[in-house]
């Protein structure tokens, strides 16, 4: 992967391409606490999928001084093979990790028949943060 160096107008920005094509980046980096224990689920005789929820926190101050707190809550979705059952039995609720990896938008058509949009991040990278009791 080779660096071109663009000159915007205010500043110099690096951008990695391929070739003579840019190549663009979707990446999330989320630290955390697990919103509910990690669940593996088959797909097929040899393809399973771990789901789990992280969630991340701000607080920030209202002008009449008051402190607002929201919550963010992000859907991790793993489909690597060799990583799933070590998710399932490691990723416990109340856990701090990291994870990293491209989100994804789709929709779909509920059972009552509504249009239901989700994102969710693809696991690339995983560490558990909160040490092994």
């Amino acid at each position: 992967m080779f660096l071109t160096k663009l000159a915007p107008v205010s500043k110099r920005v690096a951008l990695p391409t391929v070739g003579a094509i840019r190549t663009l980046v979707n990446k999330v980096t989320v630290v955390g606490r697990v919103g509910h224990d990690a669940e593996l689920s088959n797909v097929s005789n040899d393809r399973s999928v771990v789901h789990f929820s992280v969630a991340t926190s701000e607080s920030k101050t209202d002008p009449e001084g008051n402190i607002i707190k929201t919550t963010q809550w992000h859907r991790i979705v793993s489909w690597d093979q060799k990583r799933n059952q070590l998710l399932a039995d490691r990723v416990k609720k109340g856990d701090l990790v990291y994870v990293e990896g491209p989100i994804h938008y789709r929709s779909y058509t509920a059972k009552d028949g509504t249009e239901k949009h989700l994102s969710e991040i693809s696991l690339r990278s995983f560490q558990a943060l909160t040490p092994k009791a």
